[in-house]
């Protein structure tokens, strides 16, 4: 993994830990995990019985990035320890699960099957042009980092049809597997619902879809939503949401970073968020369904998530803003919108289902030679 699997570290490490935990509790797999820790990783707590082993990979120097862009894109993690590390467990498995493709080069040189686990396509969710250099020189790093892997590797998992999808259109030869993404429940607890109209917005303004979707909410859903319900407030939380600018104030509090994803959901009555793009599931839509609170979003924020009546989808601003009103008025569509999308999350979201998705490829890997 290329970052720890905390319960409360970045999108991709809460999604692992619960990913871990239905790994583990598997009678028939019997698992090594280990992880990368950057410089600048989120602190966070391993989920409970739950090992997980952690090399801290030093920070990359720019000629060394600028003489593996072309080569090796994204290949930084399958240098140094962390790569040496990787090979040397694999000498010993029948199957090499690779997280993300910054993690997809580390299996050279071993000839175990190997599988990458991609969360999103960045070609699918950066315009072509950035608006940046800087941000051009990522996109491409990631975008070829991306395309590298799925070309190099035949086993594949994607967390929606959408990803899954667009790998099969560009690698037609791949074996593709969708695995939902999934949380561990027992880190989620129910809405408190107040019974006081507050909306929630929570995401990490370092990425530009999340930074997008604020200021629409900000700038062009929020307002359509006080014009109803003028005591309604408006809860915009995650790191770096304090720099970018957000207007606050007409019942919207910009808090930035909090100490707990989950405490927030709790706090809020209803989670709105309306990316204007983004590929692969959105790991906040799940945290809100895991804590049985209520979801107003679109098309793009409902992608890997099966259709519930916990989660309500609507695409222009006016059609959102009438849908958080409804929620925000009627305790009773929102407690019956809570239990529905609660059920959707342990139906499809939980470790036990994709340990189980998982362990037929798995086997069906280790049966290919």
């Amino acid at each position: 993994m290329p970052e720890p699997p905390y319960l409360e570290g970045g999108a991709a490490g809460r999604c692992n830990a619960g990913l871990l935990m239905g790994l583990h509790a598997h009678e028939r797999i019997e698992l090594s995990s280990i992880s990368a820790r950057l410089p600048r990783a989120l602190d966070g707590a391993l989920p409970p019985g739950v090992p997980a082993e952690i090399v801290p990979v030093p920070e990359e120097g720019r000629l060394e990035a600028s003489s593996e862009l072309l080569r090796r894109p994204l290949g930084r993690l399958s240098r140094g320890e962390f790569g040496d590390r990787v090979r040397e467990l694999a000498v010993d498995v029948e199957v090499l699960h690779l997280d993300q493709a910054q993690t997809a080069w580390c299996n050279l040189g071993t000839d175990v099957p190997a599988v990458v686990h991609l969360h999103y396509l960045v070609r699918l969710d950066q315009p072509r042009i950035p608006g940046n250099l800087r941000r051009a020189i990522w996109r491409f790093r990631v975008a070829a980092g991306q395309r590298q892997a799925a070309r190099r590797h035949r086993f594949l998992v994607a967390n929606s049809t959408t990803v899954g999808n667009e790998i099969r259109r560009e690698t037609p030869n791949a074996d593709v597997t969708v695995v939902p993404l999934v949380l561990d429940p027992a880190h989620y607890q129910p809405s408190l619902d107040s019974g006081e109209p507050v909306v929630g917005f929570i995401g990490s303004g370092g990425w530009p879809m999340t930074a997008a979707a604020a200021h629409r909410l900000v700038d062009r859903v929020w307002p359509l939503v006080r014009r109803e319900i003028p005591e309604a407030r408006l809860r915009v939380a995650g790191r770096r949401m304090d720099t970018l600018g957000l207007r606050a104030g007409d019942g919207v509090e910009i808090q930035g970073e909090v100490r707990s994803g989950s405490d927030f959901m709790r706090e809020v009555s209803v989670l709105l968020f309306a990316p204007v793009g983004g590929s692969g599931t959105k790991v906040k839509v799940l945290e809100a369904l895991a804590s049985g609170l209520p979801v107003v979003t679109n098309a793009i924020g409902a992608e890997g998530v099966a259709s519930n009546e916990g989660v309500v989808v609507a695409e222009d601003n006016e059609t959102l803003a009438r849908a958080a009103v409804s929620i925000l008025r009627d305790p009773e569509e929102r407690r019956q919108r809570g239990v529905a999308g609660l059920q959707a999350f342990k139906d499809g979201h939980t470790p036990r289902v994709a340990a189980g998705m998982l362990f037929e490829l798995y086997s069906r890997m280790a049966n290919s030679g």
